[in-house]
């Protein structure tokens, strides 16, 4: 599965849309897109295992919609910049995936994107210890994906899991690359 191929079977949607509106935490998170040997692959990172909020948790780069943004793409842009010096000129917002609102409070919008080619981004803050990236093919694998049961404020929650040589891929960017893929494969 190359890049052309995922683009061309995702239905495009609005070019620009404004920060979600509702109950919780209004975010946003890109989903970039690359050719890596000649795969459509997705780029991901860990986040530091400092951070007292999901410590060395594997996601994309985004965060919280700051008063200034114009729009959810405007703040997966913006932090995408201030997590790993990815330069908004390299990134081609392509659409957005459904909405997701995470159990702890937050409602994410994630922004399909493909890089250019000589797009560069490093691991550039606090926040993020490793940025790397995982083919399509390799994640739409029939069976790679695992239930997985936690205990979340007393109940227990099943998830979809994937072990990866950087760690559990789970929870709301798993999420996100099961929509991806419903989308595309």
């Amino acid at each position: 599965m190359n890049l052309q191929h995922v683009i061309s079977r995702f239905s495009l949607s609005a070019s620009d849309q404004a920060p979600a509106s509702g109950q919780g935490q209004e975010s946003a998170v890109l989903v970039p897109l690359l050719e890596v040997g000649g795969q459509a692959s997705v780029l991901l990172c860990k986040r530091s295992a400092q951070l007292r909020s999901h410590p060395s948790q594997l996601c994309f780069p985004g965060g919280k919609v700051e008063l200034q943004d114009k729009s959810v793409i405007t703040t997966a842009l913006r932090e995408s910049q201030e997590e790993i010096a990815l330069d908004p000129l390299q990134v081609n917002p392509v659409g957005i995936l459904p909405l997701h609102t995470t159990l702890t409070g937050f409602r994410i919008t994630p922004v399909l994107a493909t890089l250019a080619q000589s797009a560069t981004w490093q691991t550039h803050s606090d926040e993020v210890e490793q940025v790397f990236t995982l083919p399509l093919s390799l994640l739409a694998q029939q069976g790679i994906w695992q239930p997985v049961q936690t205990r979340l404020r007393g109940k227990t929650v099943t998830f979809n899991a994937l072990m990866t040589e950087h760690g559990l891929l789970w929870g709301a960017t798993a999420k996100i690359v099961q929509q991806l893929l419903a989308r595309v494969a």
